[in-house]
């Protein structure tokens, strides 16, 4: 039997190869589009910025973080309020508000708006997409810390006078008459739509012409007085008169003024409209008034020293021109003087003159040279007074013009300074200036309230006396002539000493003794040039620069006669007697020395040296004394 053909049955009701194809492509498609919606949603989550196009009372936040907005908002905000206004009508009359009175929460307004932009992962995606296609403006919260001075005005002027509770202030007590039924603004309402008005006017690119707001005037009983804000108003601290830190001139002090608020809102409630009410006011006087700090400012004498100045005259310009501007300086409590800040700077362009200091163990004309007799007597003072050392630096060599060893205090450029803090209660005064005798005084005003003063003194722990040193120079001297001293190099006797501060009450009762610090301070060799030739003559060991030698008297010499003449016979030329050494000057007492009102020389100081021991430069620099 033979087959024969026919067509394929199709079974059921398969699709063609051909949807089949579409539908894998839609569901592909599909596929793709959800997972790029997926990941756009985790980029916009994970990147916790604002959207591009994103505003917040008109200004752009659009790719910040929630602080960066909060600080744009901060900065950009006042201003675009300070050119705003909006006006209300009351009874009438037309008022502006200006949007400078608004204060705004600009932390919150940024929370809000990134909360509403990332709240939900799956709907970040959409507002991503949404963002690109338009802009998204979001508001800042606005409120009023007060009454707007219009709103203030228009309650004035709408309001019958009798329809408002007044109050006023007498000495002693706080007098409240209480208002009576009659018209009155509602000044709830009018405060909300003005702030609905800013909200629009900020988010509006170009704000546009509103129409001016209607107040609404209504018939009430009065309104409770915001006793809150009149215990505000009204209230005030203690506070003690103090010296202005800036113009140093006395501030009143102030009576502290309260009152009981609740006793107030009592008082009101039992009065009738139209009553009157008086609540008592409770004053605080505080602890110090004007009458008293006027009383104790600088009346007393905390410390005074004096001490004398030697030449040459710059060096007595340089005293006068340092004291000049110390003079009158005011520390209130808790500042610190500064010398350096003061007294420089220690230059030429900063009036200073050339005179004695030492650089390199040498006493020349430096500029600026005998400032630190003013540094030093300033020490001394401070600690007569007790009061609190901040920073003190001695001299290389003692001074000779304090008179107490260890109470000098070197100063030099910004390296070295003299300061002290005023740890009193009260303000403190400096008074310093040289007088015709070349005495310079130094006297610190403040107020005793302790009764304690210091007494310091110094105990010597050791000396070392100076030792005159020859070198050989024969351009200097010639043969047979006298040793010549070299004039920059001072004679002073070292000595280490431990410096104390013995404190006194006003009985003279010692009521504590303190160790300030211990001193070394360098000996000084004078040097004398002398001719080689006169070493053996002179007893001069030219090792060591000393005259320890047993001097050798030369012989005399007789020179030849001529022949056509007699000679007289010659005398021999007259021996130099050596130059003796000088022998260590006494220790000094380890008592406390009253003030110098005479010139005090220092250990190895001869009377007529008028140079002045200088600090121990830092590295090579010369150091003013």
């Amino acid at each position: 039997m033979d087959h024969q053909g026919g067509k394929r049955v199709i079974k059921g009701d398969r699709k063609p190869r051909g949807a089949k194809a579409a539908l894998i492509v839609i569901l592909v498609l599909a596929a793709v589009l959800i997972a790029g919606y997926v990941g756009l949603c985790a980029y916009v989550d994970r990147a916790g910025t604002f959207l591009p196009n994103t505003a917040i009372a008109g200004v752009d936040v659009g790719g910040m973080t929630q602080a960066e907005a909060s600080s744009a908002l901060a900065g950009q905000l006042p201003g675009r309020l300070s050119q705003l206004s909006a006006s209300f009508l009351c009874g009438g009359a037309e008022y502006a508000v200006s949007g400078a009175e608004f204060s705004f929460d600009e932390a919150r307004a940024a929370q809000q708006a990134i909360a509403d932009q990332h709240g939900s992962f799956f709907l970040g995606g959409w507002h991503y997409l949404s963002a690109l296609l338009g802009r998204a403006e979001y508001p800042v919260p606005l409120s009023l810390d007060e009454t707007p001075r219009a709103v203030a005005q228009a309650i004035e002027d709408c309001t019958d006078p009798e329809a408002q509770t007044t109050w006023e202030q007498t000495d002693r007590s706080l007098v409240f008459r209480k208002g009576v039924t009659g018209r009155t603004v509602d000044v709830a309402a009018l405060l909300d739509a003005l702030v609905e008005r800013f909200d629009h006017l900020l988010l509006d690119d170009e704000p546009a012409s509103y129409a001016p707001i209607e107040a609404q005037i209504t018939t009430a009983p009065p309104a409770e007085p915001d006793l809150q804000a009149v215990y505000d108003e009204l209230s005030v601290e203690a506070a003690d008169a103090y010296l202005d830190p800036d113009t140093k001139e006395i501030v009143a002090s102030v009576t502290g003024v309260r009152f009981d608020v609740e006793e107030a809102a009592a008082a009101l409630a039992d009065t009738p409209e139209g009553g009157t009410c008086t609540v008592p006011l409770q004053l605080e006087e505080p602890e110090l008034t004007t009458k008293e700090f006027q009383e104790k400012l600088f009346a007393d004498v905390l410390g005074t020293s004096t001490t004398k100045c030697a030449g040459p005259s710059t060096r007595w310009y340089n005293i006068d021109l340092a004291a000049g501007r110390v003079n009158g300086t005011i520390l209130l409590p808790g500042e610190e003087f500064s010398y350096n800040a003061l007294a420089g700077p220690y230059t030429e362009a900063g009036g200073y003159k050339k005179a004695g200091a030492y650089v390199g163990g040498k006493n020349i004309d430096t500029t600026a040279g005998g400032i630190c007799q003013l540094s030093s007597t300033l020490y001394w003072t401070t600690l007569k007074a007790n009061l609190q050392i901040v920073e003190r630096n001695k001299h290389k060599y003692n001074s000779g013009y304090m008179p107490v060893v260890g109470t000098d205090a070197t100063v030099f450029s910004d390296s070295l300074d003299f300061r002290f803090q005023n740890d009193t209660d009260f303000p403190l005064k400096i008074e310093c200036y040289q007088d015709d005798s070349h005495r310079l005084h130094v006297t610190l005003y403040g107020t005793d309230t302790t009764g304690v003063h210091g007494e310091p003194y110094s105990v010597t722990l050791s000396t070392v006396a100076y030792q005159n040193t020859y070198k050989p120079d024969a351009s200097k001297v010639p043969v047979g002539g006298a040793p010549v001293r070299d004039e920059e190099y001072a004679r002073y006797n070292g000595i280490t000493v431990e410096v104390y501060q013995k404190l006194v009450d006003k009985n003279g009762n010692t009521v504590d003794t303190i160790f300030l610090h211990k001193d070394a301070y360098s000996v000084s060799n004078p040097v004398y040039y002398y001719n080689p030739a006169d070493a053996e003559r002179l007893g001069i060991d030219p090792a060591t620069g000393l005259m320890t030698l047993t001097p050798v008297t030369p012989a005399p010499s007789v020179t030849p006669a001529p022949q056509t003449s007699a000679t007289p016979a010659v005398t021999p030329p007259a021996e130099i007697t050596p130059i003796p050494q000088t022998s260590p000057t006494p220790e000094p007492s380890a008592a406390p020395t009253p003030e110098a009102t005479t010139p005090v020389s220092g250990p190895g100081m001869e009377p007529e040296d008028t140079s002045s021991p200088a600090p121990e430069p830092p590295a090579a620099s010369p150091v003013t004394e």
